[in-house]
């Protein structure tokens, strides 16, 4: 009996997540003018209608280019702050490794509205580098915590009989660190890119009026939009982001790079 609760209890639990991306998706094959559920007949023609507006297929650009410049960027630093932190002991690396992960855990409108008044002052005045430096600063924590992850569980002799067969530390690095830690690299990379296409709290104080993001463009057609483009694009964005989880828990696992341990 107790199985059976839990079981209905999960199952309750998993419909309630997932019913709104259901209804989403089902609305973006509507034939009506407006969304609504169940769906009036069924068109493709919002995805038409989507993809042929200049906001969405601007947003979509903007955000497709700045998560894959986001998703480079935190990874070659999330490397090397990893091997650093890795492979070193000293006072106060636990508190270097706490300040790396901060952003995971301050408020994403908090660094909005700090990493403003910085540019303002002192940062550029671009919408482009502004978002790409608070993107990787942003995507940072998950290329350092999956790199990490993958560094505490190589074997320290693999390095050390290398090194007695003479092999310098760059040929250790690239011929046996970086192939055993690639799944780790390419874990935080697409985690890195997910979490920056994604980005409200912090993008929505740095766009300007010719750069902006997808989610942000969005948002600002719905003020006075709710037609099914909105649905058509939005169902786009749960399939590319479905088909990234799918390549994560393929190359990686994605308990295995959530894990402490």
């Amino acid at each position: 009996m107790t199985r059976v609760l839990f079981a209905l209890l999960v199952t309750a639990i998993y419909a309630f997540l997932l019913c709104p991306l259901i209804v989403v998706v089902a609305a973006s094959f509507s034939s009506g003018d407006i969304v609504t559920f169940p769906p009036q007949g069924f068109s493709l023609r919002w995805y038409g209608e989507a993809l042929s507006k200049a906001l969405f297929t601007g947003g979509l650009t903007t955000s497709i280019l700045l998560g894959i410049a986001a998703a480079v960027g935190s990874s070659v630093l999330g490397v090397l702050s990893a091997m650093g932190l890795a492979s070193a002991e000293f006072r106060g690396r636990q508190a270097l490794e706490l300040i790396l992960l901060s952003p995971l855990i301050v408020p994403g409108v908090v660094i909005g509205i700090a990493l403003l008044t910085s540019f303002s002052e002192f940062g550029p005045r671009g919408a482009w580098p502004r978002l790409l430096l608070a993107h990787v600063l942003l995507t940072l924590p998950y290329s350092v915590r999956t790199v990490l992850i993958s560094l505490q569980r190589l074997d320290p002799a693999l390095a050390s009989a290398a090194e007695t067969l003479g092999a310098s530390r760059a040929r250790i690095f690239f011929e046996i660190t970086l192939p055993l830690i690639r799944p780790g690299i390419i874990a935080g990379a697409l985690f890195a890119f997910v979490m920056s296409f994604d980005n409200v709290p912090v993008s929505v104080f740095l766009v300007s009026a010719d750069t902006t993001t997808l989610p942000l463009a969005i948002m600002s057609y719905l003020e006075y939009n709710f037609d099914p483009s909105v649905a058509a694009i939005s169902t786009i964005i749960i399939l590319v982001m479905l088909a990234l989880s799918l390549i994560l828990e393929r190359i990686a696992g994605l308990r295995r790079v959530l894990s402490t341990s």
